[in-house]
């Protein structure tokens, strides 16, 4: 009994296995020729190439136009220094800004803690139970003769 529900398991699993490879090996008519192909793919890069390219020059321009405000920016820092050193401006540049500066200036330094000289070290509170200090004391045995 038992080798027949085996040859049957068998019989019904070439069927199926049958079917499965004839719908995988048929031709599907969807296939595209070889210059099909191949004219697909070059327009797929041609289209890729040319997005490259805007995004390329994109960037470009976003690069010359931050260079060109970097340069202007250090032409202004320059030009401050320049006055600065001779005195054009009067002024000289605040480091907080004007409000920072007045505040610093007007604010009293804080009074430090007064701590005295200590004469003499704190007492050791630790008891017997705190684990510091925690010798044994050794008792000593008297010799009687």
């Amino acid at each position: 009994m038992d080798w027949l529900v085996g040859i049957l398991l068998l019989i019904v699993g070439m069927v199926i296995g049958f079917f499965v490879a004839k719908y995988f090996n048929e031709k599907q008519p969807n296939i595209l020729s070889e210059d099909e192909k191949e004219l697909t793919i070059n327009e797929l890069m041609t289209q890729q190439a040319s997005q490259h390219l805007h995004q390329a020059k994109r960037i470009s321009a976003q690069l010359s136009a931050q260079s060109e405000a970097l340069n202007k920016q250090i032409e202004e820092y320059e030009q401050q220094l320049i006055n600065h050193s001779t005195g054009a401006d009067g002024n000289s540049i605040n480091y907080f800004g004007e409000d920072a500066t007045t505040y610093l200036r007007n604010s009293s330094p804080t009074e430090k803690n007064n701590i005295p000289d200590a004469d003499i070290q704190p007492l050791d509170f630790a008891s017997q139970g705190s684990g510091l200090f925690s010798g044994k004391e050794e008792v000593v045995e008297k010799e009687s003769k």
